[in-house]
Formats: structure tokens, C-alpha cells, sequence
């Protein structure tokens, strides 16, 4: 009888668990991480699965002071353009920081190489792009 009663209220309680949610991922980047490059994008594209707001992305570079990028559009959208990031020659990371349509922070990095002596050479689109859910 009682093990009747302890598996009648698990059914009940599984059947009343809060929906599971996915985060935010990142569904291209152009151009792609991992990218050798003549010399700096125009612009840096970063699209999403769904609606997201990305809050922050930051050039981090080796003995560098850490530079922050103006991202567009402000708000909710899917797809965020980074006009004229200037990147220097060598590698150069992007860490953007997004906030989730579930609330949850997103992160990731995006790395680009300018080296002026080379012709465009692009990763594949969004394999390259390193993401980490933060929870």
C-alpha cells in the first residue's frame, strides 16, 4: 500500500515540473572564429537561435587593456552587428556576454587573426565559435 501512495505522488510530481527551457546558442558568426585575415572586418555578425540581448563584447588581447565594442541593436533581437571593431594585427578575442530569452547568461569567444600578409582564410560558420552556458 505504501509503495502505492510514494509512486502515485512521483507521477504527480513529475507531471507538474516546470517545463525544461533551452538557452540561447549561438547559430553563426561571420565572420567565423577562428578566421585568419588581412585585416580588420568591417563589421562582426553574431546570430542566434532565437531572441537574445547581448549585453556586452570585449576585445581581449595579451598585454592589452581590454577594449570594449559597441554592439547593435540595443536591445532584443536575434542577430548583433559589431561595426568597425578595429581588431589589431594577431590574434584577437571577442568575449560577448548575451542574456538568454529564459533569463540565463550566455558567453563566449570569438578569435581572429589579422595578419597582413595573408589572404582571407575563414573557419567554418559556427563551428568555430567557443560557447558557454553560465548558469
Amino acid at each position: 500500500m505504501r509503495a502505492h501512495i510514494v509512486a502515485a505522488l512521483l507521477v504527480i510530481g513529475l507531471s507538474h515540473a516546470a517545463p525544461a527551457y533551452a538557452h540561447s546558442k549561438t547559430q553563426s558568426v561571420t565572420p567565423a572564429s577562428g578566421s585568419i585575415l588581412p585585416s580588420s572586418p568591417e563589421e562582426i555578425v553574431v546570430t542566434f537561435n532565437e531572441t537574445a540581448r547581448m549585453t556586452s563584447a570585449v576585445v581581449v588581447s595579451d598585454g592589452a587593456r581590454d577594449r570594449k565594442l559597441e554592439i547593435t541593436p540595443s536591445g532584443s533581437a536575434q542577430s548583433f552587428t559589431i561595426q568597425s571593431p578595429e581588431l589589431g594585427e594577431g590574434r584577437n578575442e571577442i568575449e560577448w556576454k548575451a542574456l538568454s530569452k529564459d533569463g540565463h547568461v550566455v558567453s563566449g569567444s570569438i578569435i581572429i587573426v589579422i595578419d597582413p600578409g595573408a589572404e582571407a582564410v575563414t573557419a567554418g560558420e559556427a563551428s568555430g565559435d567557443h560557447e558557454h552556458n553560465g548558469h
